[in-house]
């Protein structure tokens, strides 16, 4: 009888962070007003529109095209040494990498949201608030735009697989 081990936390995690590559959709979603602004971000997509109109930055195609290529990767060698479990040389092919990016992602969201505020704009990581901005022309104008800001199941979906990818590297050292 053939004993084929594979690393069933490997295969789970790759998986998950397949989808959530390839999926596409937001892992942070901020609304304003009635399409007065609206951000979805993820590291592999951002959307922004003001006043129902796109902001384009070139420079984050670039970003989101290098996180999607890089996550790809990790996904592929994981998804590979959980079926090699037995070659030594596979052992680095199953590591942090899928955890790495849902917290990198939430550290530089919470630094831009600290530098939007430093701004004169406070936008929460999460829940529903009143948007205080004040326009200064002649004596200044406030406005006040109900909003709402939310992590979405798509960013705990890849903070899972991250999870998953501790555990996955945890058993390949012990096999």
């Amino acid at each position: 009888m053939i004993d084929i081990k594979i690393n069933f936390f490997g295969i789970v995690a790759s998986l998950l962070l397949f989808y959530i590559v390839l999926s596409n959709k937001p892992w942070w979603i901020l609304r304003g007003g009635e399409g007065i602004f609206y951000a979805a971000v993820s590291p592999f997509n951002v959307t922004i529109e003001i006043l129902g109109k796109p902001v384009i930055v070139p420079i984050i195609f670039y970003l989101n095209l290098t996180a999607t290529l890089s996550m790809l990767l990790a996904a592929s060698t994981m998804l590979l040494g959980s079926f090699l479990v037995e070659k030594e040389w596979s052992r680095p092919m199953i590591g942090f990498k899928g955890l790495m990016l849902p917290i990198l992602f939430l550290v530089g969201l919470i630094i831009s949201l600290e530098f939007v505020k430093n701004m004169g704009i406070a936008v929460p990581l999460m829940g529903e608030f009143v948007l205080r901005y004040e326009i200064p022309i002649g004596q200044g104008i406030i406005t006040e735009t109900p909003s709402v800001a939310m992590l979405t199941s798509d960013y705990w979906i890849a903070l899972l697989a991250g999870i998953i990818s501790v555990l996955a590297w945890f058993f390949q050292r012990r096999s």
